[in-house]
């Protein structure tokens, strides 16, 4: 791997690491279409360039998420059981779109690109015509509205490879009518709680060989080494900031983030 590409990839774990903390994305949002583009320029090809791709945006959302949450639980903005709650059914539902991606010849680079672009413009139209909460006080959702957002971003997240965090924003503000910044802390804390049973079963699988020479499965750690080099410098940062900066401009910063990615991600199949 030449020294260009390394910095490509750390310079873009910063990006994705920074947002991971500041949003509650997870960082995914800014790791598929670099990997995609990467993976693509080394020859892979569908069905397996898909799998390529989800699997190593898996493991750098998992070390996003994973530092993020744990810079939320330092400054005790940390919320456990609604974290389990979310999870518990997330995991069962990504595991089940996991491996019917892994196993299948379904969901091939064409069908992938589309979803990723539908989901985005989808995302970015609900969350601007909706209004801010601007308090975490005001409403206490009931309990069973967390094991169904669990269920939807477990299906969103094996699909995409976002890690969930783009769309439990969202609904974690609409559907469960919270405060961004709550949002943010329970989205990232489930991103990294996800992604363990995702990352063992790429792992695990018998994988063609990608041409690098370190390969777990699916797994390609000195793709995804570099990423998390540049986030663990970047994802603290984000928290910290995000706790700082107010509501409103939490929201442009994640409309904004979303209308770039889609602009960037029709434009590479124009």
């Amino acid at each position: 791997m030449d020294y260009t590409l390394l910095f490509t990839l750390f310079f873009f774990g910063m990006l994705g690491g920074f947002l991971s903390g500041l949003l509650g994305i997870g960082g995914g949002i800014i790791f598929v279409p670099v990997l995609a583009t990467i993976l693509a320029q080394l020859g892979l090809q569908d069905p397996e360039l898909a799998k390529y791709i989800l699997a190593n945006s898996f493991a750098a959302t998992f070390f996003a998420g994973a530092i993020s949450t744990l810079k939320q639980y330092k400054i005790n903005h940390f919320y456990p059981k609604e974290i389990l709650s979310t999870a518990a059914i997330a995991i069962p539902a990504s595991l089940w779109i996991t491996h019917s991606i892994a196993n299948g010849t379904w969901y091939n680079e064409k069908n992938f690109t589309l979803f990723f672009i539908g989901l985005l413009v989808i995302t970015l139209i609900h969350f601007l015509r909706s209004k801010p909460r601007l308090k975490t006080t005001d409403h206490i959702p009931p309990s069973w509205k967390y094991p169904l957002t669990g269920f939807i971003t477990g299906v969103i997240s094996g699909l995409s490879g976002l890690g969930g965090g783009v769309i439990m924003i969202p609904l974690f503000t609409q559907f469960l009518r919270l405060n961004i910044k709550k949002a943010a802390s329970i989205s990232i804390g489930v991103i990294p709680t996800v992604m363990i049973p995702m990352l063992a079963l790429y792992g695990s699988y018998d994988a063609p060989a990608s041409g690098f020479q370190w390969q777990i499965g699916y797994l390609l750690p000195t793709l995804f080494f570099p990423l998390v080099a540049g986030l663990l410098f970047a994802a603290p940062l984000g928290v910290s900031i995000g706790q700082k900066v107010s509501s409103k401009y939490l929201r442009i910063i994640f409309a904004i983030l979303i209308f770039i990615i889609i602009t960037k991600t029709i434009s590479s199949i124009l």
